[in-house]
């Protein structure tokens, strides 16, 4: 009787003693799933933790969303708008970047050449003609102002040397720009219209001709508050399809826009 009584309490004690153990073991299981780092929303290794380091997609260091992130970030310190960048200071639209320079000893108001940034000119300089799409002709006219603020009102024109006059079939262009800031805020890109196109041919200067690039910057009342001009020699066409992009990232991208350097 006493050893029948014996192994039925060995064979109640032995499942009690078994699934304490294996509780003990899930519970051990539950907690390292769901804390430390191989864990699928654990630091590091989640997929929308905040501020997970290493490898984290929306954290610190490599994140595609981190704020502000030096080095990496799409808009911050370095970045494709900040500075360096295409349209900060020291890049292709801003003081002396890509190839572009100001003059040595400017005047409040300068005009340049440019279509990406100002670059000064000398009297006299040979300035490629652009053909555009549409059949028309154009030299790149830039500015550059020292007191004229974030935006001006720009008239600028080609004129005739011969009579200081519009051509025949020209005339002046008018509109706000904003300008890039830097030691001499400038704006550049701005098609100064030639004579002449596919459907005039009789009036498009030839190259070697002789033209001034003339602009004035003026108040709002419509008096002149800035003027300059310069003496330019037309140079050989080349073709312009349209805007370029000198921003790495993102030029030359199917249905984008081309790269200035193709």
């Amino acid at each position: 009787m006493r050893s029948l009584l014996r192994a039925l309490t060995r064979w109640q004690t032995t499942p009690v003693f078994t699934l304490a153990l294996l509780c003990l073991h899930c519970s051990s299981s539950v907690e390292a799933g769901s804390g430390g780092g191989g864990g699928s929303a654990g630091e590091g290794a989640g997929s929308s933790v905040s501020g997970g380091s290493g490898g984290s997609s929306t954290g610190g260091g490599a994140g595609s969303s981190a704020a502000a992130g030096g080095g990496a970030s799409t808009t911050g310190e370095g970045g494709s708008a900040g500075e360096g960048g295409s349209t900060g200071e020291g890049g292709s639209t801003g003081e002396g970047g890509g190839g572009c320079r100001l003059p040595e000893d400017p005047a409040v108001f300068e005009i340049g050449t440019g279509e990406t940034c100002f670059e000064a000119i000398a009297a006299g300089a040979t300035l490629p003609v652009m053909a555009g799409p549409q059949g028309g002709y154009h030299l790149w006219l830039a500015v550059a102002c020292g007191d004229c603020g974030e935006y001006v009102r720009l008239r600028y024109s080609v004129k005739d040397p011969a009579t200081g006059e519009l051509f025949a079939s020209g005339r002046p262009q008018e509109r706000v720009v904003g300008m890039v800031p830097g030691e001499l805020p400038s704006a550049a890109g701005l098609p100064a219209n030639l004579p002449g196109g596919n459907w005039d041919p009789d009036s498009v200067l030839p190259e070697g001709t002789h033209v001034i690039l003339a602009a004035e910057v003026r108040n709002d009342d419509g008096l002149t508050r800035h003027a300059a001009q310069v003496e330019v020699v037309l140079g050989v066409t080349q073709a312009w399809m349209g805007p370029c992009s000198d921003d790495p990232e993102t030029c030359g991208a199917p249905g984008g826009t081309p790269c200035c350097t193709d």
